[in-house]
C-alpha cells in the first residue's frame, strides 16, 4: 500500500474503491432523469466520490450503460441554451441497481467481519508488553 494515500494518486496499491461509478450513476438516475453535467455535479457533491466525476469516464460509462439498455437517453431541446441529452433508468437499469445494492451489502458484511477481526488482533498486539532490548 502506498504512503501517499491521496485520491487519484495513480498507484496500484488498491487503496481506492474502483468501478463504483456505475452504481452511483444508477442511484442518481433512480432519483430523477438527468443530463450529463447534472450527473457530474451530483457526483462531485458526494464525499469520496469526487474522482468519479471525470467527464470522459462519466460519458463513456453513460454510453456503455445505454448500449446495454440499462439507461436510455433523449435530446431535450426545450429551455434555454443548446440541446442536452437527458438520461433515465430503464427497467433493466432498476434491476441492475438492485443487483449492485445486494452485492454492496455482501461486501459490507465482509468488511465488517474483516474489521472486527483486525481490531481484535490490534487490541491483542497493543495489550502485549513490549520487550526492552
Amino acid at each position: 500500500m502506498c504512503a501517499e494515500r491521496k485520491q487519484g494518486c495513480g498507484c496500484r496499491c488498491g487503496c481506492e474503491v474502483r468501478g463504483f461509478i456505475q452504481p452511483r450513476l444508477l442511484l442518481l438516475l433512480a432519483r430523477k432523469a438527468s443530463h450529463g453535467y447534472e450527473l457530474m455535479e451530483a457526483l462531485r457533491a458526494i464525499p469520496g466520490a469526487e474522482n468519479l466525476a471525470d467527464p470522459g469516464m462519466l460519458y463513456r460509462t453513460l454510453r456503455q450503460l445505454e448500449e446495454a439498455e440499462v439507461v436510455q437517453s433523449a435530446w431535450d431541446t426545450g429551455g434555454h441554451g443548446p440541446a442536452r441529452r437527458i438520461y433515465e433508468l430503464t427497467k433493466i437499469g432498476r434491476e441492475h441497481l438492485d443487483t449492485w445494492a445486494a452485492e454492496i451489502e455482501k461486501t459490507r458484511t465482509h468488511l465488517v467481519e474483516f474489521l472486527a477481526e483486525y481490531e481484535s488482533i490490534a487490541e491483542r498486539r497493543s495489550a502485549k508488553p513490549r520487550k526492552r532490548g
